[in-house]
């Protein structure tokens, strides 16, 4: 627990839900993403990487700031990371301009340091947000080689046939994920709570067979003006994740879904994709132990799946 001025900082308690909740609603509204009791116990309290971190400031008994950072386990072969992503923040309106956002967000960085684990933290701020994190410590670590294709079918895309088939598979038969880079430990409990049991049900799955080989696609459809966008968040390759996009996979996603754009992240680029290098996401990065060795951009495989915001 840390005191500053009038106001103590200290960890969110599970009684402190519905206060959070309420103020998360008096900051954004409820038209502006504030988050539901269940919504913020499934993100925060029920993820298999670990319950978040959070970050409480108080006037007295008065709620008055949040500062979440969100688990990601990252796996290396044998080697494990905790990854913490800065999530969901809200300061009181009357409380505004004291300092709060960055007292809860480096109070919570302290905190982490006294754990005995390998962690760093990484986050996709937008323009306003991301000078404020770059004074805290963070640098701009890279971005993501983000594409876009066009999709046509004169079938049209079934997004609610591909919604209860994702909603009905069977995640358990999943073999175990293996990287020689960085990335996201994805196993059957991970995709089932980030893809099944998430309330905001947006997403759906297509399966295809490629030369013996099945493919599984998971991706979230959403509407982008006159268009559907359709954001492949993640692939698995005969039940193994999968971080590679292949072009006859891409070439059969195009007369998969009706009329729109295919979004995805890929290493290897391709000839007939758009390539947004600078609309794409900044990954920021923070070390939390000085000792800590820094982690490479390049080494680490990013899926759609965990750098949208949800």
């Amino acid at each position: 627990m840390m005191k500053s001025t009038s106001f103590i900082y200290q960890f969110a308690k599970p009684t402190d839900v519905e206060q959070i909740v309420t103020l998360f609603k008096l900051c954004l509204g409820i038209e502006g993403g504030a988050p539901t009791l269940a919504f913020w116990n499934w993100k925060h309290n029920e993820n298999p990487a670990g319950v978040s971190p959070v970050i409480l400031a108080w006037d007295q008994d008065k709620l008055i700031g949040i500062r979440a950072f969100m688990c990601f386990k990252f796996i290396k072969n044998n080697e494990s990371y905790v990854g913490y992503r800065p999530v969901d923040t809200a300061t009181h309106p009357d409380y505004q301009g004291k300092g709060i956002f960055k007292n809860l967000t480096l109070t919570l960085l302290e905190e982490l340091k006294k754990k005995e684990e390998n962690a760093f933290v990484f986050n996709t701020p937008n323009s306003k947000s991301k000078p404020g994190y770059l004074k805290m410590g963070w640098i701009e670590w890279g971005k993501p080689f983000l594409q876009l294709m066009p999709t046509f079918s004169i079938l049209g895309n079934s997004f609610k046939k591909d919604q209860e088939r994702l909603l009905n598979y069977d995640f358990s038969t999943i073999s175990k994920p293996e990287s020689n880079h960085l990335a996201v430990y994805k196993d059957a409990e991970y995709l089932a709570w980030r893809y099944q049991k998430i309330s905001l049900q947006q997403y759906g799955m297509k399966i295809m067979d490629v030369n013996n080989t099945q493919y599984t696609i998971i991706y979230r459809q959403k509407k982008i003006k006159f268009l559907n966008e359709f954001r492949i968040c993640d692939v698995l390759k005969n039940n193994t994740i999968c971080t590679e996009i292949s072009t006859i996979i891409l070439f059969k996603l195009f007369f998969s879904f009706g009329f729109g754009v295919l979004s995805f992240i890929n290493k290897k680029t391709f000839w007939f994709t758009i390539k947004l290098n600078n609309k794409a996401p900044m990954i920021t990065y923070r070390k939390i132990k000085e000792e800590d060795a820094m982690l490479l951009f390049n080494k680490v495989d990013f899926s759609i799946g965990e750098l949208e915001l949800f």
